[in-house]
């Protein structure tokens, strides 16, 4: 039996399908990382999400068991009880007051989640939600209407606005809710 010179044309096939199965593993591999990170991403969101509702819940009974009209609201945002400042009467402007304010807990122009009622700390947050309450002005009832908003005799209901500024496990995963709450 005689030997042919070989060419090595398998040799050379089978490589190019082994580097197109590494590729094509190494592209799945990089979806499911990204897959994955956009989970974390998520869950991180839900986490603050769900940090800055309970921090909401914590404003409106602060609200309800602490605070009224008479409380010491500024425009200095002193302890999170803040004057809107287009309540000012020194140069009012529209500009939200959330987004000026320093939310830092050693700035003390906020509260944080259950410093006033006593809440229990939240688990899995990178720190404690931190909220401001701005004292709006007295809302009149509704023309044609009798129904009675809020607990005084003229007719008149108090609302206040709560801004919440919660956090992820993540610092760098924020989330702000704000919502308006009549005391009743």
């Amino acid at each position: 039996m005689t030997r042919r010179n070989e060419s090595g044309f398998s040799l050379v096939t089978v490589l190019m399908m082994m580097v197109v199965l590494v590729s094509l593993a190494l592209a799945g591999m990089n979806s499911s990382l990204v897959q994955e990170r956009m989970a974390g991403n998520a869950r991180d969101r839900n986490i603050a999400l769900q940090a800055a509702e309970a921090a909401l819940r914590d404003a409106e009974a602060d609200i309800e068991a602490n605070l009224s009209v008479a409380s010491p609201f500024v425009s200095a945002c002193t302890s999170g009880l803040c004057l809107p400042p287009s309540m000012t009467s020194s140069n009012p402007t529209s500009q939200p007051l959330w987004q000026t304010v320093d939310w830092s807990a050693s700035a003390a122009k906020s509260r944080a989640y259950g410093s006033v009622t006593g809440a229990t700390a939240l688990p899995g947050v990178s720190a404690p939600p931190r909220y401001i309450v701005e004292l709006l002005p007295v809302l009149p009832p509704v023309s044609g209407q009798s129904a009675n908003l809020g607990n005084s005799d003229d007719g008149t209901a108090q609302a206040f606005r709560i801004s919440v500024r919660a956090t992820g496990l993540r610092t760098s995963t924020v989330v702000i809710l704000q919502s308006t709450y009549v005391k009743r």
